[in-house]
């Protein structure tokens, strides 16, 4: 049998084996908290990433739906890119007479397929944004508004005012429209803008635009990479539609992240 005192010292340990295991023990918490920081960054990012593709799905829509049903001839876009202008269809039907060249004050038409009534900027063959934003007359778009019924059979429509249409529409095609609006970028927003009226010249379009939601502005979208959006318009020609092409860089106010989005917008209305 061992002496009492040889079981004690076996029984105990040393400081040197504390100082060990304390150092061992730092070392597995520092490699724990290393692996969960990681984990957690990861998910970090990955929330990052979702939530800018989410911001990227949610510009692509919003400025495919405001064009791809725009008014024919009605998009046009600002110097630096950054703003795409465009007036939207309310409704559109055909007319069985309407004379051309000289100034009219109603014409017959075949009611839209719809319910109720439409008020809207009455628009036969229009081509080109140059006359369209003057509102000139002649022009392709009227002055003044004007209302549509959803009638049954022929029925006469009554422009605001007298206006001279220059052409016919070759499918005796007209239009209703809205009143111009806006999808642009300013600083790290997208920004819609309403209410604002008709600038003739698009240079002048910007400094035009309402400074506050009351005026007429409203968010579609944050955050983008200041100044990143590049919009570019195609107009249509015998073969094709017009054509939207956008390209942005979104970039996470957070981690930095970016992601560069592209998308090509076919315009479906024609003449």
């Amino acid at each position: 049998m061992c002496p009492v005192s040889m079981v004690r010292k076996t029984a105990g340990f040393t400081l040197i084996e504390l100082v060990m295991s304390i150092a061992l023990m730092a070392i597995v918490a520092t490699v724990s908290v290393g692996f969960v920081q990681q984990g957690s960054q990861g998910m970090i990012d990955s929330s990052g990433r979702q939530q800018l593709a989410a911001t990227g799905y949610v510009v692509n829509e919003q400025v495919s739906r405001a064009v791809r049903d725009s008014l024919p001839g009605s998009v046009r876009t600002t110097p630096d890119g950054q703003c795409v202008e465009y007036m939207p269809v309310l409704a559109a039907s055909i007319y069985t007479d309407l004379q051309v060249g000289v100034q009219v004050t109603q014409m017959s038409v075949v009611p839209y397929a719809g319910s109720g009534s439409v008020t809207g900027y009455v628009a036969v063959y229009p081509l080109s944004s140059n006359n369209i934003y003057s509102q000139s007359d002649p022009g392709a778009l009227t002055p003044d508004t004007a209302t549509l019924s959803g009638a049954s059979g022929e029925t006469t429509l009554t422009l605001g005012s007298a206006h001279t249409f220059p052409a016919d529409s070759p499918e005796r095609r007209f239009y209703l429209a809205g009143a111009p609006e806006t999808i642009c970028q300013d600083g790290n927003y997208l920004y819609r803008y309403r209410n604002y009226g008709f600038i003739s010249d698009v240079n002048n379009l910007r400094a035009a635009l309402p400074a506050s939601a009351a005026a007429g502005r409203s968010v579609l979208a944050y955050p983008l990479q200041s100044n990143s959006m590049d919009i570019r318009y195609q107009p249509a020609t015998l073969q094709r539609n017009g054509l939207v092409t956008i390209e942005f860089v979104l970039q996470h106010p957070d981690t930095g992240e970016v992601q560069v989005i592209a998308q090509q917008i076919r315009i479906n209305n024609v003449p």
